[in-house]
């Protein structure tokens, strides 16, 4: 096959479990001609700075712990939208609709009854205390310090704290307990800042306490998510920029930061849920937008990388071939990291580049065009190849 004379220099050793060792020793012996006619190139193992450029798919979407599910604190009917439907940004405080309620309309109700039958009770208990110790006004003092009067108190200040949260003012209460006066529609404003998502309720429309009136969500800030493959989940760290490019705007990339790794993986996918903080002072992102995020990890120190190519992965170990002498080679195998990128300085050369963790020494010369052949061969003859490991798929 392809005119190679191979030569078998040693015997293949085997493990205490009868497996077979990776060889550390010179494999095949090819000469000038079978070396370029099979286009046979090696690479000198060296120091790189390597970059990973993770590429991740996702979307925006609202910082859901900034989101408003606005309730009101009773039930009632819509009377009037105080704003156009087609509004979308709404400032703190500005009205938004007028609501009737029923159940607010009782409650000042029932405030009314309690203010007069305390005014009753109080009256009660100044007689018994002025019939018992006279008008001395140290004991008199203690008119209205009953279980009964504190209980009614209290009562009475609870449904006051929830007439005030609805808008009723200090000149609504004195109204009410001088003249008796009502107050039966109410005014809900925004609480906050923040873009509107969703319908308000139309006109007539009836509402519970339980029923969400409104949704607000400030959008000066907004999330991308995106899914990473358990490969590069070493490769993250908190805190780790990304930039980010969107089909609605194809002319313009964003920044965001990484702010949370996920901690479950997709069974079906094998990845992890992740998430970036982007800035959105200009309200351009809305949820929902797919885009695409670029995560450019630089690595803070050199390490001995060979090219990618050089690799032979058999899906438990990976190996390389060695050129230890010109036109003679050896099967080694070795410990990678990730793929990356390397920065040649303008100069042409492989831009793949996996860092070696464990297997070679810098200034070795690995094979990086002709390897498999190299391989197949090996194999035919019978010598030490990627065959001997276990982890190795034949076609």
């Amino acid at each position: 096959m392809c005119g190679m004379n191979l030569v078998p220099l040693r015997t293949l050793p085997s493990g205490p479990t009868g497996e077979v060792e990776p060889l550390q020793g010179p494999v095949i012996h090819l000469a000038a001609a079978q070396s370029e006619s099979g286009n046979v190139r090696t690479s000198p193992v060296e120091e790189k700075m390597l970059r990973h450029k993770v590429e991740l798919f996702g979307a925006f979407s609202y910082v859901t712990d900034k989101q408003v599910d606005f309730t009101w604190y009773y039930g009632g009917r819509i009377q009037k939208t105080l704003v156009d439907y087609n509004t979308t940004e709404i400032k703190a405080g500005a009205p938004l609709m007028e609501v009737y309620s029923e159940e607010a309309v009782e409650d000042q109700r029932d405030c009314l009854k309690m203010l007069m039958e305390l005014r009753w009770h109080t009256k009660d208990e100044q007689k018994v205390f002025e019939s018992q110790y006279g008008t001395n006004a140290d004991r008199v003092s203690l008119t209205g310090m009953s279980y009964e009067h504190r209980n009614m108190n209290a009562r009475l200040n609870a449904m006051k704290d929830r007439l005030s949260r609805i808008g009723m003012t200090a000149e609504d209460f004195q109204a009410l307990e001088l003249r008796g006066k009502i107050r039966d529609t109410f005014t809900i404003a925004a609480p906050e800042k923040g873009t509107l998502l969703g319908a308000l309720p139309h006109v007539g429309e009836r509402f519970t306490m339980d029923t969400v009136l409104f949704r607000l969500v400030p959008l000066s800030e907004i999330w991308f998510e995106a899914e990473v493959h358990e490969q590069d989940l070493s490769l993250l760290k908190l805190g780790q920029e990304i930039t980010i490019g969107c089909r609605a705007y194809p002319d313009q990339l964003f920044k965001g930061k990484l702010v949370f790794i996920g901690k479950e993986v997709d069974l079906q996918k094998r990845t992890l849920k992740v998430r970036f903080l982007v800035p959105n002072p200009d309200g351009t992102l809305v949820p929902q937008l797919s885009a695409t995020g670029i995560l450019d990890v630089g690595d803070q120190k050199p390490h001995l990388a060979v090219p990618a190519s050089a690799v032979i992965d058999t899906g438990r170990r990976q190996l390389v071939y060695v050129e230890t002498s010109p036109g003679t080679f050896a099967l080694r195998t070795v410990k990678i990291g990730a793929e990356a990128e390397a920065d040649e300085g303008g100069k042409e050369g492989p831009s793949r580049w996996v860092p070696v963790l464990e297997g070679l020494a810098a200034g070795e010369k690995v094979v990086t065009s002709g390897a498999f052949l190299i391989d197949a061969e090996a194999q035919l003859q019978g010598l030490p190849a990627s065959e001997a490991d276990p982890g190795l798929k034949q076609p």
